[in-house]
């Protein structure tokens, strides 16, 4: 990992440049750099989770204008095939990337742009990417404000699910983790209950929620939680698969039949997920501003990914390219 001089981007039809205000780290850039399976060229600039300050607008641009404030979608499909009527930008053969927000300039894709609230901070905008993930699983789950929850996992992306399962109106939600590091945290975003895995985890999930969980969001992303799952969700209850797991994952198919489950996968966000998530940090961003833990300099952001990766950051990191 190398903080290098490069030239300033340039945009092109369709583009806009930002001058980055913030932008976050996320687990899958941990999976992207560990040395196994895929992982980025050398040379490539990082950072998916941006938002920033409009300070040049390339040839076609009319919807927005240079001083907008935008969180960029880092992926972008044609709009015309198939793949993209489906809303995920992600699933287009041919999509363009924009993840180069771990720089103090960056290109956006003006489709891709999504304006941010005038009340909401820039340092808070680069939160809209991570907080669209959570929204699009729990959207899918479309939760009844007396479902009976539970999160495994409470990285960024399971506090973001917690997020949006209390936008919901969910208020049983209980969180199953290997260690207690993420308490604060999940309960600051509305966790009910946190709770250790371990023998009884079952029983006190069952205790926590006053029954079988209704709902499981696997946002973990680590081999066994997927059958950890179908144990624990209700017969004919729903799983939402959130986490990556860069491993083949083994679970009883005959177990899941047998209780009649549902389980989804969902990747990334819409256009529409992006939007909705500007406007809930906008109108209660305490609750979503706290997932974040550390924030540092371009300078110090190599060590910082290390300390991350090897576990002692608690909550998101983000980089402030112009400390």
């Amino acid at each position: 990992m190398q903080i290098l001089g490069v030239a300033d981007p340039e945009p092109g039809e369709g583009e806009v440049i930002i001058k980055v205000a913030r932008c976050g780290v996320c687990g899958t850039d941990l999976h992207f750099t560990s040395g196994h399976g895929y992982t980025f060229d050398a040379g490539t600039i990082m950072g998916h989770e941006y938002a920033g300050e409009i300070i040049a607008l390339g040839k076609g641009v009319d919807a927005l204008a240079v001083g907008d404030h935008i969180a960029g979608m880092p992926v972008i499909g044609c709009g015309h095939c198939d793949n993209c009527k489906t809303g995920i930008d992600v699933l287009c053969t041919t999509y363009s990337s924009y993840a180069e927000g771990m720089a103090q300039f960056a290109r956006v894709s003006a489709r891709g742009a999504t304006l941010l609230p005038k009340t909401l901070s820039l340092a808070d905008g680069a939160l809209v990417e991570p907080l669209a993930v959570g929204r699009r699983g729990v959207r899918l789950a479309a939760p009844a404000p007396g479902t009976k929850a539970l999160v495994i996992g409470p990285g960024p992306i399971g506090l973001a699910s917690i997020f949006w399962l209390w936008q919901a109106g969910v208020r049983k939600i209980a969180v199953l983790a290997s260690s207690t590091r993420r308490q604060a945290l999940a309960e600051k975003m509305g966790a009910s209950r946190y709770i250790l895995e371990g023998d009884q985890a079952g029983e006190e999930i069952v205790r926590a929620l006053g029954g079988t969980p209704d709902l499981v969001i696997e946002s973990a992303g680590v081999p066994g939680v997927l059958g950890r799952a179908v144990e624990l969700v209700r017969p004919q209850g729903t799983i939402i698969a959130l986490g990556l797991c860069a491993t083949p994952e083994t679970f009883s198919s005959g177990v899941a039949l047998m209780k009649d489950i549902t389980l989804r996968f969902s990747t990334t966000y819409t256009r529409e997920d992006f939007e909705a998530c500007a406007d809930a940090l906008a109108r209660d961003g305490d609750r979503a501003t706290a997932m974040v833990t550390d924030r540092v300099s371009l300078d110090d952001f190599p060590q910082a990914f290390e300390d991350f990766r090897a576990g002692k950051i608690v909550g998101k990191l983000v980089v402030d390219p112009w400390a």
